[in-house]
């Protein structure tokens, strides 16, 4: 009885300490595990480190720390940009869809031809495609790695309450570790849809307005056939049938009052129907030739004369705002791609002849709008005023007076001597119904008072 008693306490004994090493071992297998997914691996961060410096700094360098994947992804938009017709385009995703339009349309044929994977992905950083947001002072934490993969998250500044909104991620090509550009692919769309939601646009509208706005002129179908093919066959020309312009459809919504010459006065119609804001200065007509003519300001109205007839438009201060949309019904804008956004500007004047159901005060639009440069006196630290070095015919910008080599000097009133007034002009260019500015143009100063509809509506358009 007793032999058996101590048998059966050996036994328990022996589970129990097998028991123990088990959970012993488990629980290093778990530690380790986890510090290895868990704790910042130094290779990582100091590859993260000298990636972040390089494209903070413009090093070219950088290109060596990539992914083989990285540059094969440049590789393709590139040729897409030299040979993909209209469906290939439209395959990619509208971030992808910019990239490779921007290379079609700002470099050389031949040039694109020769060009490498890495010397494009050397452009995109210059042109602030990618890396933009990347500072020297920026530190990788939250390293995750599983096998020949890895992820991490930059903290901006290196400080706790400023995580990046995506991650880093790194693979091991050869035993060694490389950055992978899928991050900033994802960042890049991030930051498309952020600027969707907050212009109100639709991703095909959003999508044009840049690309636009980056090459700073009017896209053409052309622009969507590959270099050297025959767009005429692929793309077709569209017909157009001349239409008649109703009255009915026609608003007034901004009239801008010079103070210094009566011939520089204008007001901004915009076509209900399409939501195309035309500056009209007196004897200027809306929709063409056929359109009607702007014959007088005054006194909050505008007449227009069209045919012997004559048509009265009033502001209204208290009326729809401007980016209340007013298009009637047709195919939902999300179906429409980028070459039927060329394609409905392609018989307009201007860069903003295609813009539809766009209210050009937000933010976002605003700041793509014009190229305004703080200006300081010689020698001095003294703020004088923003230099207009690039305006958008038809913008806002333009609407207020504004022309290119202008210095604009005030604001309401208020002397323009500080980032702050920076600031504080893009929020009343966003908000205010009545602006007021003073410019200097060629040695001669000039005043105008602008008075518009209200800018933007209490619910984003849909």
């Amino acid at each position: 009885m007793k032999g058996m008693m101590q048998r059966s306490l050996r036994f328990r004994l022996a589970v129990f300490l097998g028991a123990l090493a088990l959970f012993g071992c488990l629980s290093v297998f778990l530690a380790t595990g986890r510090l290895s997914l868990s704790r910042d691996n130094p290779e990582i961060v100091a590859l993260s480190s000298r990636w972040v410096s390089a494209v903070a700094d413009r090093n070219p360098g950088f290109v060596d720390l990539l992914s083989t994947s990285s540059v094969e992804y440049y590789e393709h938009l590139r040729d897409v940009a030299l040979h993909g017709g209209v469906s290939e385009l439209n395959a990619l995703g509208p971030t992808d869809q910019l990239q490779a339009l921007f290379l079609r349309l700002t470099i050389e044929t031949k040039q694109l031809q020769e060009i490498s994977g890495r010397e494009i992905l050397v452009r995109a950083v210059d042109e602030h495609w990618i890396g933009q947001d990347l500072r020297r002072t920026d530190e990788l934490r939250e390293v995750v790695v599983d096998g020949d993969a890895a992820t991490g998250r930059l903290y901006k500044f290196g400080r706790d309450e400023r995580p990046d909104r995506g991650r880093q991620y790194f693979v091991r090509e050869n035993g060694k570790w490389r950055v992978d550009l899928r991050g900033e692919r994802e960042r890049l769309r991030v930051d498309f849809e952020s600027f969707v939601a907050r212009s109100g646009l639709v991703p095909s509208e959003a999508a044009f307005f840049i690309l636009e706005m980056r090459l700073l002129r009017k896209v053409m179908p052309a622009d969507f056939v590959p270099p050297g093919r025959d767009w005429v066959a692929e793309i077709g020309r569209v017909s157009v049938p001349k239409e008649r312009q109703s009255a009915a459809r026609l608003r007034l919504v901004a009239i801008r009052e010079s103070l210094d010459d009566s011939s520089l006065t204008a007001v901004t119609v915009e076509d209900r129907e399409k939501s195309l804001r035309s500056v009209l200065y007196v004897g200027d007509s809306v929709g063409g030739e056929d359109g009607h003519r702007l014959a007088r300001v005054e006194g909050g109205r505008a007449w227009l004369v069209r045919g012997g007839a004559s048509l009265e438009l009033r502001l209204e201060p208290e009326g729809f705002p401007l980016d209340r949309r007013l298009r009637f019904a047709g195919k939902p804008d999300a179906e429409v791609s980028l070459l039927e956004q060329a394609r409905l500007g392609e018989h307009r004047e201007g860069l903003m002849a295609q813009w539809r159901n766009v209210g050009l005060r937000g933010r976002p639009q605003l700041l793509q709008q014009a190229w305004l440069v703080p200006e300081f006196a010689v020698g001095r630290e003294s703020l004088m005023g923003l230099r207009v070095r690039k305006l958008v015919e038809g913008s806002f910008w333009h609407q207020l007076g504004l022309a290119e080599g202008d210095l604009l000097e005030r604001l309401n009133g208020d002397r323009i001597d500080s980032m702050d007034q920076w600031q504080a002009l893009v929020r009343a260019a966003e908000m205010d119904k009545e602006i007021s500015v003073a410019i200097r143009r060629d040695g001669r100063s000039l005043r105008f008072h602008t008075k518009t509809v209200p800018p933007r509506g209490l619910d984003k358009p849909v």
